[in-house]
């Protein structure tokens, strides 16, 4: 399964955060916006979504 933009995620730290659409392609990772509105690159594998 894919992690598309819009996906809620549960963060390796245990926050929670919003995939967001990035301005460029990085294979195998995905940007994250972070509960207090920062973003962060994160690894696929390293997201678990929530349903």
């Amino acid at each position: 399964m894919s992690i598309i933009p819009g996906t809620l995620v549960k963060l390796p730290n245990g926050r929670n955060g919003i995939v967001i659409p990035s301005p460029w392609w990085q294979p195998g990772r995905v940007l994250v916006k972070m509960p207090r509105g920062k973003k962060r690159w994160f690894k696929v594998d390293e997201c678990i979504p929530i349903f």
